[in-house]
């Protein structure tokens, strides 16, 4: 399996990190759970950034990997899970736009440029400074700038297969009080053979699954 991060003395990093000093290094791939952590967060910026070109007006609010792939909140009106397809196609064209995914540290002050058409993005800005941070991380790739401690892929071309999984609710930082938002629930791989055993896996699950054979064979009925 192909490297994509870094560990240094311990630490993730992104491949590019400098190495001014005697280290202990390991390299990172797909293979272990941090690296699937890295490859899963790293597709959370593709998905952003497919959907940003797709619906200007969205807005992105949280995106992380967790077990099993990723998320993305969005603020967005007129979406459905019909749109996923779309979605994944903006996504494997930035995938062959090969762009370098960089690394940038910037004064919160300066980072607040970047993202002043982002309400969330400023929200998470304003309480990093609340919290005494000066400083922020921010990943580029093409167009689109994230908030990010990284590390991330060192290309878009790195992560070679993607399925967009479904679309459910959600509210921001969780709190039914503030915005909902639409949640895009995604998974990666860096081989498109490990998906398509994915996609099988997930069909043979969803057959054997109790509640839909119990009234295929009118064992028993679901209210709700």
């Amino acid at each position: 399996e192909e490297a994509f991060a870094l560990k240094i003395n311990g630490v993730l990093s992104d491949l590019s990190a400098p190495i001014d000093s005697d280290a202990s290094i390991d390299f990172i791939n797909f293979n272990s759970n941090e690296g699937k952590q890295v490859y899963w967060h790293s597709s959370v910026h593709l998905l952003a950034q497919a959907f940003l070109r797709l619906y200007q007006d969205a807005k992105n609010g949280m995106g992380p990997a967790v077990d099993g792939g990723f998320y993305q909140d969005f603020a967005v009106q007129n979406f459905s899970s019909d749109d996923l397809k779309k979605i994944e196609k903006e996504m494997d064209k930035i995938i062959h736009e090969k762009l370098p995914v960089v690394r940038m540290e910037v004064e919160i002050s300066e980072a607040k440029k970047y993202f002043t058409n982002n309400k969330y993005k400023l929200e998470i800005l304003s309480d990093l400074m609340n919290a005494g941070e000066k400083s922020v991380t921010l990943y580029k790739q093409g167009e689109f700038i994230d908030i990010c401690r990284g590390p991330h892929v060192p290309n878009t071309y790195a992560i070679k297969a993607v399925k967009l999984l479904k679309v459910a609710g959600a509210y921001w930082k969780g709190d039914a009080k503030l915005d909902q938002l639409t949640r895009v629930y995604g998974i990666s791989f860096p081989d498109k053979k490990l998906l398509q055993d994915f996609v099988t896996m997930q069909e043979e699950a969803e057959k054997r699954d109790h509640r839909k054979i119990g009234k295929e064979l009118d064992l028993f009925t679901l209210h709700d």
